[in-house]
């Protein structure tokens, strides 16, 4: 099979399996040999520590692997590189000295006899509590992965993203309640089931809302917006991201497009898309719709997040400052390089977050800001 039908088909996987677990293992097997992995990991897992993570791996024997995860991911040094990196697609060991990295105990205990030393990782999705990343490893003698596997993966993760995105927003809400429409309608962002003409087959209680506010419409049975443009936008992305789902084109990336509220003081609304499924089992969600429109409302400035956390955790300006850039996704090196300050500086900073959010590690300490917040991730 060429690259190109290999492709075709892991795309077409991605939105088919990614709404149930037990088929995880058969789409981290397609990602992993796309990019000539020997070994693959997908992990989704709740950023509040409210439910165990669901995870899967590929090419190694699962008890082994479960007991990796179980007694050794938290300590694994590349671990805050990783998550200081959405988005983006990364080689694990890039973001700790080597020689560092394989005098540690979890390198000699793990790493070296899994024969797992290189991975290539991207942390792609982020959603409601949810957040999502997949990894492909391989041992020292197949080397290290490079720009082609770089690019390879950088082709899926956009797809990866959305699919999981819906994932994560349905799945937190089935939590609650069994029914499909009854889920979709405890979700607090808009969604718009919609074919690949814009005709909508059903939308939620919050998108009926927004219909209400006047900034979107339903015109002629077909979702619009009152900015026309805004109209012409999205429809195009739709069209693009139905032909990608199908292989028919390339997809570079998957973030939310901005849509502006002519009629509101409020900022613009957040537009994200997200293929269905084909089959015509529990996950197809309307028998006419081919793409979910999910419509977020402007959350909140970065100031106000800001004051919140200091008045929440008696915080500092300057340690609510970082704590509300952490909140959002940045990295420490961002927050550095926008506020003009030392690395070092950062750090103090961040060691007095701990301190007063009674958190010992950064994702954990990101949790916890998430959580006094009440933030659905973006």
């Amino acid at each position: 099979m060429g690259d190109l039908d290999q492709y075709s088909r892991l795309i077409g996987d991605v939105y088919e399996l990614s709404g149930d677990p037990q088929q995880w293992g058969i789409l981290l097997e397609g990602v992993t040999r796309f990019v000539d992995g020997r070994v693959g990991q997908l992990a989704v897992f709740s950023l509040k520590q409210q439910r165990k993570p669901t995870w899967r791996v590929w090419g190694h024997d699962p008890q082994d692997y479960k007991t990796f995860l179980y007694r050794h991911a938290t300590e694994d040094p590349r671990l805050s590189y990783i998550l200081s990196n959405p988005g983006r697609i990364i080689c694990g060991e890039d973001g700790v000295d080597p020689d560092q990295f394989r005098a540690t105990a979890m390198f000699r205990e793990v790493v070296e006899p899994m024969d797992l030393e290189h991975s290539l990782v991207s942390y792609f999705a982020q959603e409601a509590d949810v957040m999502a990343t997949v990894c492909a490893m391989r041992g020292r003698g197949q080397g290290a992965f490079g720009a082609p596997e770089k690019q390879k993966l950088g082709l899926v993760v956009p797809h990866l993203r959305r699919a999981f995105e819906l994932y994560a927003l349905l799945d937190e809400a089935k939590a609650k309640v069994g029914d499909i429409a009854a889920a979709l309608d405890i979700v607090d962002a808009g969604i718009f089931l919609v074919d690949a003409d814009m005709r909508v087959a059903h939308v939620n209680m919050a998108g009926d809302a927004m219909v209400k506010e006047g900034d979107i419409a339903l015109r002629g049975g077909k979702l619009a917006f009152r900015d026309d443009r805004a109209s012409r936008q999205v429809a195009a992305a739709v069209a693009l991201a139905l032909a990608a789902a199908r292989g028919e084109a390339n997809l570079p990336h998957a973030e939310h497009m901005e849509v502006p509220r002519p009629n509101s003081d409020s900022g613009p609304y957040r537009v994200s898309l997200h293929p269905l499924p084909l089959g015509t089992g529990n996950v197809k969600l309307a028998t006419r719709s081919q793409i979910a429109v999910v419509v977020r409302a402007p959350g909140r400035s970065g100031t106000d997040v800001a004051r919140r956390l200091q008045t929440t955790f008696r915080l500092t300006p300057s340690e609510a400052a970082l704590g509300a850039a952490l909140a959002v996704g940045a990295s420490l090196a961002d927050f550095a390089q926008q506020r003009s300050v030392a690395m070092s500086t950062v750090r103090s900073q961040l060691k007095a977050l701990y301190e007063k959010t009674d958190t010992n590690r950064q994702g954990e300490l990101v949790a916890r800001l998430r959580e006094s917040l009440d933030l659905s991730l973006v």
